[in-house]
């Protein structure tokens, strides 16, 4: 597995298939394969061997097939490709996919690869997408245009939005072969996922995301989930997309604010998992901050989702390193509640990757030189110290945060650039850490 992971990082990986029955009238016809012709059934040994290799063949950047072709036909396929840009990959076996960073004029021919014997086609998306970003979403697969518009923002994000997907979908006449394609923010990412993760006991998905903090966080790990009224994401499954496209031409609709809020969980992932990352992030910062420079936020989105590709190959379901990439989470989503989601969820996790950073090095766990450094980095990112928020408020959600065990609280802390831990800390030192990131008047 190491090995295969290192070959998508580094190379471009294809996968060649055909029928079992081909490949047998091939090696029976005189091709080498002594663990299949020396074997007393050859077809089964043939089967066999193919299911035994299944998850590592499905771990590839682009599979064609040669069942008609001719090798000629073949390369000049493979070729053609590869002269545009490589997606990335996340290995999981059978459930891997590709997450494409690329102009949207090539998700048709994407979504009919990745996703074959898909029956229907049912759209999600957001107004502020429709009104925006409308030729990326003309581009998309349609007749019958089955489009659910919600509106923007966490309100959308409950149980009565993921029943809205459902029913607009069950209308369509979606089967367990069709398929959610969810165009928009990180709230359509996270409630799209859901909702598929449910519907028909799960359909497969493809995600469009149409902001910065979508596309470095929230579409890609199928961590997907709703909030509820007593707390942020506290109903949710694990349902991965077959597809994630990224066209960075749709950040030129954002505000420079919404720009800032994505740049934040960048930032997250250098800190914890990153240093060249982080490194990026600190000589481009003015240009990053500004928000129209689309090659420096192109840079820092494929070295994002790389880092996050990495952790979620290591830690699927967050059992180890993948809880990692909740630092700041802990206190953002406190703060994010108690503002009502007025607040955006990066500035929130701004204002928490501070409060932990101060917290582990007043444990003696962060270097002394980080809090000032990352600190530095979001101010040059223009992202908030403080937050101004009901400290009540605040001390409830904290308090029914999922990564709470008994009367303590896990905090992710920065040991050093690229490496975190966790620490149970007790509620009387959370609520503390707490309090000196809210603004009182």
């Amino acid at each position: 597995p190491g090995l295969r992971r290192r070959a998508l990082r580094e190379a471009r990986v294809i996968t060649l298939r055909a029928p079992e029955e081909t490949l047998l009238a091939r090696i029976l016809g005189g091709a080498a394969r002594p663990l299949v012709t020396g074997a007393r059934d050859p077809a089964r040994a043939l089967h066999e061997l193919l299911e035994a290799r299944a998850e590592g063949y499905a771990e590839a950047h682009l599979t064609l097939s040669s069942a008609t072709d001719d090798v000629e036909t073949l390369a000049a396929a493979a070729a053609a490709w590869a002269a545009g840009p490589a997606p990335l990959v996340v290995p999981l076996g059978s459930r891997s996919y590709r997450v494409h960073a690329a102009p949207v004029a090539g998700l048709h021919a994407a979504l009919a690869r990745d996703l074959p014997g898909v029956t229907g086609w049912v759209g999600v998306t957001e107004s502020t997408v429709s009104r925006r970003c409308g030729w990326m979403r003309a581009a998309m697969p349609g007749a019958h245009d089955p489009w659910l518009t919600l509106r923007p923002g966490e309100a959308s994000k409950t149980l009565r939005g993921a029943e809205r997907v459902w029913r607009h979908a069950l209308a369509q006449g979606i089967d367990r072969r069709g398929a959610l394609l969810c165009h928009g923010g990180g709230v359509i990412s996270d409630l799209g996922g859901f909702a598929a993760s449910a519907l028909l006991r799960g359909v497969r998905y493809a995600t469009v995301p149409t902001t910065l903090l979508a596309m470095v966080d929230a579409s890609v790990g199928g961590k997907t989930a709703v909030d509820h009224p007593l707390g942020k994401n506290l109903l949710g499954a694990f349902h991965h997309p077959s597809l994630v496209w990224m066209d960075v031409e749709a950040l030129r609709t954002l505000p420079r604010r919404e720009i800032r809020s994505g740049l934040a969980e960048a930032v997250k992932i250098a800190v914890v998992r990153d240093p060249e990352l982080l490194a990026l992030l600190e000589r481009d910062a003015p240009r990053l901050a500004r928000g129209g420079d689309l090659e420096a936020l192109r840079a820092v989105l494929v070295r994002a989702v790389r880092a996050k590709i990495d952790v979620v190959a290591e830690d699927e379901r967050e059992g180890g390193v993948r809880a990692f990439l909740n630092f700041g989470h802990t206190v953002g989503h406190a703060l994010e509640a108690a503002s009502g989601y007025r607040l955006r969820h990066g500035e929130c996790v701004a204002v928490g990757m501070r409060a932990a950073l101060s917290l582990g090095a007043s444990l003696g766990v962060t270097p002394p030189a980080l809090p000032p450094r990352v600190g530095a980095l979001l101010d040059r990112l223009g992202l908030p110290t403080r937050v101004r928020v009901d400290a009540a408020a605040a001390a409830q959600a904290l308090g029914r945060d999922k990564k709470r065990e008994g009367g303590a609280l896990r905090f992710v802390l920065a040991a050093e650039v690229g490496r975190a831990t966790l620490r149970e800390v007790s509620w009387e030192t959370a609520h503390d850490v707490l309090g000196a990131v809210i603004e009182t008047r």
